[in-house]
């Protein structure tokens, strides 16, 4: 951990993903630190099955698709990954590098820094019904990645977001019965298309209602009881109800911010010099909060970053450059 590297990317999400291939194809050793286990970011948790329309040259992409892919590239340039880990604090050393501390203790020292870790650090809601952990993992699931273990499985959704309504359709294709459970009398943030979608698809709907008691063994889950008394056979549960975000981290960590965002200019330079910023993070005019923005602001912070460190350094380098690279 005391290794010095160029720069240290805050965040394992699509954006900071691209910053890392973007920093090894300018020649720097990379780092990446990630809160959540699994890369990926918020794609991988909220649009894993759901196409993705905003990124170039592809007519559609599955979001598991784009981050194996996004995934794959950065691992051609071979940065280091750290997972698990919340940074608590970034301070500057009087030689003008950078210490960054997680809230557990470690340490990793770099050049430079580029924040892109979107909105700030996010847990999901666990589910608050008794025994619920017996079964988190194994049937109770906080994502619908690896849609295909859902195979002819009996599945419940408990949501009133348009999340809950994605992954209820995704999984009408795969599970042999899908349910999805509403606490509210309508579902929030919801497309229109995608209600008429669900209107005419075999989930059962079951609005104005919570679950209130899981069946089972206590390893095994066999089944759900509704607060109106229902009961529903069930092999997995899938929970979305909202998430606990941290957005004081940026604060904390001594960046000037606006609503929660970080201000910048075209360079992506926060009002740390050398700290830089890309993704959801970032707030400037005509803001884009697009897939796509992210990879393009990673490139503009990287480029920054690397003028930082050497300001003899080619100002960009060229798709052409990077390919002759790769081969």
């Amino acid at each position: 951990m005391s290794e010095l590297y160029d720069v240290t990317i805050i965040g394992g999400g699509t954006t900071g993903l691209y910053t890392a291939f973007y920093s090894g194809m300018r020649e720097m050793k990379t780092k990446v630190i990630e809160y959540q286990p699994d890369l990926g970011g918020k794609v991988s948790f909220f649009y894993p099955e759901k196409k993705i329309y905003d990124v170039g040259g592809f007519l559609g992409v599955l979001g598991d698709d784009l981050v194996a892919d996004v995934k794959e590239q950065a691992l051609s340039v071979q940065p280091t990954f750290v997972m698990g880990q919340k940074v608590g604090a970034i301070d500057k050393q009087e030689d003008g590098t950078f210490v960054l501390t997680s809230l557990t203790g470690e340490k990793h020292f770099s050049k430079t820094v580029v924040v892109a870790s979107g909105l700030g650090t996010y847990d999901m809601r666990p589910l608050d019904v008794e025994g619920s952990h017996l079964y988190e993992g194994k049937h109770i699931h906080y994502t619908i990645q690896n849609l295909m273990q859902y195979t002819g499985q009996k599945a419940v959704v408990i949501s009133e977001n348009r999340v809950g309504v994605d992954w209820a359709l995704a999984l009408e294709d795969v599970a042999s019965a899908v349910h999805l459970v509403n606490r509210g009398s309508e579902f929030k943030a919801v497309y229109e298309n995608d209600v008429e979608k669900l209107k005419q698809s075999g989930v059962h709907v079951h609005m104005e209602a919570q679950v209130e008691q899981l069946e089972g063994t206590g390893v095994e889950l066999a089944g759900v009881v509704l607060t109106n008394g229902e009961y529903i056979q069930t092999d997995h549960l899938l929970v979305y109800e909202g998430l606990q975000i941290d957005k004081s981290l940026y604060d904390q960590w001594g960046l000037a911010t606006e609503k929660g965002r970080i201000p910048v200019g075209t360079d992506m330079a926060t009002s740390i010099e050398g700290v830089f910023v890309a993704g959801d993070a970032a707030i400037f005019p005509s803001k884009t909060m697009l897939i796509a923005s992210g990879f393009n602001e990673a490139m503009a912070a990287v480029n920054s970053a690397k003028s930082f460190i050497d300001p003899k350094a080619k100002s960009q380098v060229y798709s052409t450059v990077i390919y002759k690279h790769l081969e």
